[in-house]
């Protein structure tokens, strides 16, 4: 299958890259500059383009989640502010990568039918997101791992859910009919929740949730796209999901945000009440991905 999010990933690095190479022609013209000047203005150009974006998304989240910003609160936006802009870049570089992560199902893998596990990435993101998490599973003894690609990229969370649920079935038939643990990251969350609705705790064990607005986002309302739709606060797919939540398959989740989460507003969205939830401070929404504290927080969980 293609990897559209990887080519839509070349897509937008691309277009930043062509506009920067054409702003410092301009400005080397302008202002009578040598061309290795302006080869690096047109570079500097092109890694500031992302780190603007990001500041954006920071602003975007203290507003439109009205948010009271103290001192405190500073030093961690700070730090999410700047590790989230290396984290966007380097994550955005792993999604490039062609099949990145692809592992075997087979039960006869490393680890085969210890703990099976599935990952699940967000909406317009692939599999290459995981990559900082999979020496740690392994190492810890989960096995087979599988990687999803949901494609087409902006299709419905439903449809998501339903190739999810194929996976879970295969992935528990390779593992000798034991229970399959989720990790699942931003949109990834609720395409688990609604697989776990169609499949039930007989198929899935643990899942843990990281940055997934559980109970919708506020910036999804900046943007038409069908599953930005669905993840809107007010969205009746979203308040469905939760209302048909069975209290049993609620014990199996624990969701994992942080306050500073520059794309969940508010934060506290991130929360499925009638879960575990662990708070992180610092982080931004890919940054969560990339910490080590976040990885070992997710292992604990998963081994209960």
């Amino acid at each position: 299958m293609t990897d559209v999010a990887a080519r839509l990933w070349y897509l937008l690095f691309g277009s930043a890259l062509g506009l920067a190479a054409v702003l410092g022609a301009a400005l080397s013209t302008i202002f009578a500059i040598s061309a290795q000047s302006a080869l690096a203005l047109s570079l500097g150009i092109a890694l500031c383009a992302p780190a603007v974006l990001v500041a954006a998304s920071f602003l975007a989240a203290i507003v439109l989640g009205h948010r009271r910003v103290t001192l405190t609160d500073v030093g961690y936006l700070l730090r999410a502010l700047i590790s989230e802009i290396v984290s966007f870049q380097i994550s955005a570089l792993a999604m490039m990568a062609p099949r990145p992560v692809r592992m075997p199902t087979d039960s006869r893998a490393a680890h085969a039918g210890e703990r099976p596990l599935l990952l699940i990435h967000g909406v317009i993101c692939n599999q290459g997101i995981w990559r900082p998490w999979l020496k740690g599973l392994r190492a810890s003894g989960f096995g087979p791992i599988r990687v999803l690609d949901l494609e087409p990229p902006l299709a419905d969370i439903e449809a998501h859910a339903e190739h999810v649920e194929r996976e879970l079935r295969a992935l528990q038939h390779a593992s000798g009919g034991r229970r399959v643990d989720i990790v699942a990251h931003s949109m990834g969350g609720l395409v688990a929740r609604a697989a776990l609705r169609r499949v039930g705790p007989d198929v899935v064990g643990r899942v843990v949730t990281i940055a997934s607005p559980h109970n919708g986002t506020r910036l999804a309302e900046l943007f038409g796209w069908r599953p930005l739709r669905q993840m809107r606060v007010d969205s009746p797919w979203l308040g469905t999901l939760n209302a048909a939540q069975h209290k049993g398959s609620q014990a199996l989740l624990t969701s994992i945000y942080s306050l500073e989460d520059n794309l969940v507003v508010p934060a506290r969205s991130a929360v499925l009440e009638g879960t575990r939830a662990l708070e992180f401070r610092g982080f931004g929404h890919t940054g969560l991905l990339r910490s080590s504290k976040v990885i070992a927080s997710t292992l604990a969980a998963l081994k209960g």
